[in-house]
């Protein structure tokens, strides 16, 4: 039975088609159980799309039966780092789940009995370290120097340096994992993240230079395009669209995408890309601009606004402090598109997600105390757009809170966590907004063209 309605501002049509949630289930496994608990949730919030991140350097969580060390290896790692940044240390626990492919089956019916779509993501060419501990050979430098380096899925969490290779058998690979997702999950969108690959292993290696001048690859950014373009156009054969972080944009070339005033001119930019790929515009406004210059329709995403994993105040009992602080009343600023915003912008804003990232969030309990109430202020965003208005919305809280309570969700306190909810001694790397804004600035600037 479904939970009812959260007492939200939800009347009327919805603003944007896409209102989503991403959760990871790939750093920290949930069973299907808490899965469903979620979908629920995610549905008397008004919001039609669970994003599941289904892969990561930490952990693979999608059974592919052509492949089946993928779950039986890269489903489990021996420890978990602890904490966030350099004293971070490891809890020497070691975590592992995946899902069968019966098991996502019956979820995926279950959350359409909902009104929740779920568009499945398995990332590549980067946040590879659990394929590799399984299949070593599609790794960068041959697979005895891929087995030296990668003994198990990663147990910290970050930015690992394994990549892909790009050989003609690693696409197949690829191909045959992404046949199987589409065999399970029916969304006409399909996730293949394309985010944060590091490159220096592809710069590095002799076999790859080679590759890119078979191909006319003139960067490894360009590789990264033609990579994700061959999976994109596999996809295109099954029927189903590409979503995918804007990194994919990485390696376009913008120069003739837009006509002197900034509105599009229908020159493809990136061959490669599917006009009709979705762009997750993650770090700000500058991958959403060029996506829309480009045709493509856009979700926004972007993380000082909807990044529940974010610390919720600067006070030292929040929990593993990471990120620039995101408390209630900052979410409920989100404006997505601006009254300002260009009318070629705004009619490729298909929708807003909230991305919930789960280095740190290992139970249900902590999931609740990143996810609500914020999810309250980014549901009534979704639903009318923003900023809410303030007053409104503070009026509606302590009704909505009080929802949270009858359905048994662990949500954050306004005024702070409990003693229970509070991590002490636990490291994190708390940054200010001015910091997170150059460092976007810093990312994005191959692509502020």
């Amino acid at each position: 039975m479904s939970v009812p309605l959260a007492p939200l501002d939800l009347a009327g049509q919805p603003r944007f088609a896409w209102r989503g949630v991403m959760l990871d289930v790939a750093r920290r496994f949930r069973p299907i159980a808490e899965l469903r608990r979620f979908v629920d949730l995610l549905a008397a919030h008004g919001l039609n799309v669970l994003q599941l991140h289904l892969t990561d350097d930490q952990g693979w969580r999608f059974e592919v039966r052509a492949y089946p060390l993928l779950t039986e290896v890269g489903g489990r790692r021996s420890a978990s780092q602890l904490g966030h940044g350099p004293a971070s240390t490891l809890d020497g626990v070691p975590h592992e789940g995946s899902y069968s492919q019966a098991e996502l089956r019956e979820l995926v019916a279950y959350a359409a009995a909902r009104g929740i779509r779920i568009v499945p993501e398995i990332d590549v060419p980067g946040h590879a370290q659990s394929i590799l501990a399984a299949y070593p050979e599609f790794g960068v430098g041959g697979a005895d120097a891929v087995r030296a380096r990668v003994a198990e899925p990663w147990t910290r969490f970050g930015i690992s340096d394994e990549v892909l290779n790009v050989e003609e058998p690693t696409i197949d690979f690829v191909c045959t994992v992404f046949d199987e997702l589409c065999d399970v999950f029916d969304s006409d969108v399909v996730g293949f993240g394309g985010d944060e690959a590091q490159k220096r292993r592809w710069r590095d290696d002799p076999r790859t230079q080679e590759l890119m001048a078979e191909r006319g690859l003139a960067s490894a950014e360009e590789l990264q395009a033609w990579f994700l373009g061959r999976i994109a156009g596999h996809l295109a054969e099954r029927g189903r669209r590409v979503i995918g972080w804007d990194e994919m944009l990485e390696g376009a070339d913008a120069a003739d995408a837009a006509g002197s005033d900034g509105a599009p001119s229908g020159a493809p930019a990136v061959p490669s890309l599917p006009a009709d790929a979705v762009v997750a515009s993650w770090r700000g406004p500058v991958g959403a601009e060029l996506g829309a210059r480009l045709g493509h329709d856009v979700v926004l995403c972007p993380d000082l606004w909807t990044y529940f994993d974010y610390r919720q105040s600067d006070s030292a009992d929040e929990p593993i402090p990471v990120g620039t602080v995101l408390s209630l009343d900052d979410v409920a600023t989100f404006d997505p598109v601006p009254a300002s915003a260009p009318e070629w912008f705004a009619e490729r804003v298909v929708g807003v997600q909230a991305n919930v990232w789960t280095e740190h969030l290992d139970t249900q309990a902590r999931l609740d105390y990143a996810v609500f109430p914020r999810l309250g202020a980014f549901a009534e965003v979704a639903w009318n757009g923003g900023p809410l208005d303030p007053d409104g919305f503070a009026a509606r809280v302590p009704g909505y809170l009080a929802w949270l309570d009858e359905q048994g969700v662990d949500y954050r306190p306004l005024d702070g966590p409990r003693p229970d909810q509070q991590r002490p001694g636990v490291p994190g790397v708390p940054r200010s907004r001015e910091e997170r804004l150059a460092e976007l600035a810093r990312l994005t600037a191959t692509l502020a063209r």
